[in-house]
């Protein structure tokens, strides 16, 4: 990129130094009314600067090209998996006491329950292991038993470092009338849990053994129990194994920004275009993808343009991301565009600013082909993206590109010495084209306030037959400026507190519309500008 401005912060010095040489006007002589001419802006730019070098790629020779990536969509574990907050309650003993009959316990008696596995309902996934980022696993007691109760609690799937988790409580005692309480919670970050269930053989499934015992000999009735709550809250899972089951992936119809183009209007005729569209599959799924329809829109035009290529006749199969233990290999699949298989040239001849697509993602088309293997991991994602290379040999009608630029002028909106005069452009055309420029006043926000006019044509750069450039041609433009215009680059104008910024507005024309012309790295545009004006020193300023 060539990029280069200067202002002249002393031009004010400048000015009282030639009105004061000029005038020769006596020591009581208060007010002098001068005309000068002072430089404001320089500025070199090349395609980079036009178009944004973010965008611009050159091959060895210089030879450009417009290089884009648009995402078009994005699928990520949200979308595929939501563990929900469960909890489970468990009521000990099960002895049948009937009503104002009692029992007798000796200490240690074991309180016997019912199945004390949790079951995670997760619809029509069938999850075998998860590894946790984050969550936490709650566990209170509720002791109406006159007795304190020993506990023994473990989760055997559910380990860190090899290590089950386990807990000895020891619950206080109570009774009917007055319960005693006891509760803990346990982060689970970092864990790994067997969702197989204790026999090996289930899916979302964590078995649990909880155990109590009294501490000393109790006689308990009917409404004596103790109720054990085990809960699991906001589980966010690093990793997930299982089969996923075979549904549709929630993608609504939706619109990319793209701001390839942005600044950019006119009509652009491209010899060739290449555009890619890539699915990356990170997850450990087979998928497959039904694009609907995909469209270039440009807003300022209204202009939209449906592409047409054999990835909107039919489904698209996906290949599934390779598990490496830790991390995951994703899977990509592409599909190329050109001008002899599709209208790629003129759905981006369009100068889109966005495109809109409508799409369907099945997850497991093919059912459980993994054998219950299909894997997550908290960044695996599904992506689509459009890459659009774009070789700049073009035929340009009315291609327009602006560019804003600070103009700093001495004084301020009250005291300021400028009073009128002629904003002179001189410019230095490398490009292959013929262009206007338009100079416009705009606030810092990009509202444009006013149009200062159209000041002619840049002649093109001298080019031999084959359109190379050989020479470059200068020209110069006059734009007048009256006071009011004036006023507007001062802070606290009408522009805003900042003032108003100056808008190079270059509209191109090939010169020989019939030829596609190459754009280098070594075309450049020079702008100059000069403020030739009347001045009134010792006045206003």
């Amino acid at each position: 990129m060539i990029l280069r401005y200067w202002t002249l912060a002393a031009a004010r010095t400048a000015l009282l130094a030639l009105a004061l040489s000029a005038c020769q006007k006596a020591a009581d002589e208060t007010r002098w009314d001068v005309d000068v001419a002072v430089p404001l802006v320089r500025v070199t730019l090349d395609i980079g600067d036009l178009l944004g070098d973010t965008l611009i790629s050159a091959d060895g020779q210089g030879n450009v090209s417009l290089v884009h990536t648009a995402r078009l969509f994005e699928l990520g574990l949200d979308t595929l998996l939501e563990l929900p907050d469960t909890m489970i309650r468990l009521r000990y003993p099960e002895y049948n006491i009937p009503p104002g009959s009692t029992f007798d316990l000796t200490p240690g008696a074991p309180f016997t329950g019912s199945d004390q596995s949790t079951h995670f309902d997760l619809q029509d996934l069938q999850l075998r292991e998860l590894r946790v980022r984050s969550g936490t696993l709650g566990m209170a007691f509720v002791n109406r038993v006159g007795s304190v109760l020993n506990g023994q609690f473990a989760l055997p799937g559910a380990t860190l470092g090899g290590a089950p988790l386990a807990w000895s409580p020891s619950i206080p005692a109570g009774s009917s009338s007055a319960p005693a309480t006891l509760s803990q919670n346990f982060p689970l970050n970092g864990y790994s849990i067997d969702l197989r269930g204790p026999g090996y053989n289930e899916v979302n499934t964590l078995a649990m053994d909880l155990s109590l015992t009294n501490a000393s000999a109790v006689t308990i009735g009917s409404a004596d129990s103790v109720e054990a709550f085990v809960s699991y809250h906001d589980i966010e899972p690093r990793y997930v194994r299982g089969y996923f089951g075979q549904h549709e992936l929630d993608i609504d119809p939706d619109t990319s920004e793209l701001d390839a183009f942005d600044g950019l209007s006119g009509l652009l005729d491209l010899d060739q275009v290449t555009a890619t569209l890539r699915i990356t599959n990170g997850i450990g799924m087979d998928a497959r993808a039904r694009i609907n329809s995909i469209h270039s829109l440009n807003s300022a035009t209204g202009i939209v343009v449906p592409l047409t290529h054999t990835i909107t006749a039919g489904p698209l199969n996906l290949d599934r991301a390779l598990d490496l233990g830790n991390t995951f290999q994703p899977a990509v699949n592409s599909w190329t565009m050109n001008n002899g298989n599709s209208n790629i040239d003129a759905f981006i001849e369009n100068l889109p600013d966005a495109i809109a697509y409508d799409l369907d993602v099945t997850a497991d088309p093919l059912g459980d082909v993994s054998n219950g293997n299909d894997f997550l991991y908290d960044d695996s994602r599904i992506t689509a993206d459009l890459d659009v290379d774009i070789p700049l040999n073009i035929i340009a009608t009315n291609l327009t590109l602006s560019r804003r630029m600070p103009v700093e002028l001495s004084g301020t909106l009250e005291h300021h010495a400028l009073q009128s005069g002629t904003l002179h452009v001189f410019v230095e055309n490398r490009f292959p084209f013929s262009a206007q420029v338009m100079l416009s006043q705009e606030t810092q926000e990009g509202t444009v306030i006013n149009t200062i006019g159209t000041g002619g044509t840049i002649a093109s750069a001298q080019v031999d037959p084959d359109g190379h450039v050989i020479a470059s041609t200068g020209s110069q433009l006059d734009f007048n400026l009256d006071p009011g215009q004036v006023d507007l680059f001062y802070p606290g104008s009408s522009a805003g507190p900042d003032g108003a910024r100056l808008r190079f507005t270059i509209v191109f024309n090939t010169a020989d519309q019939a030829q596609h012309l190459r754009i280098r790295t070594d075309h450049t545009i020079s702008i100059a500008v000069s403020l030739e004006g009347n001045y009134i020193v010792n006045g206003d300023e």
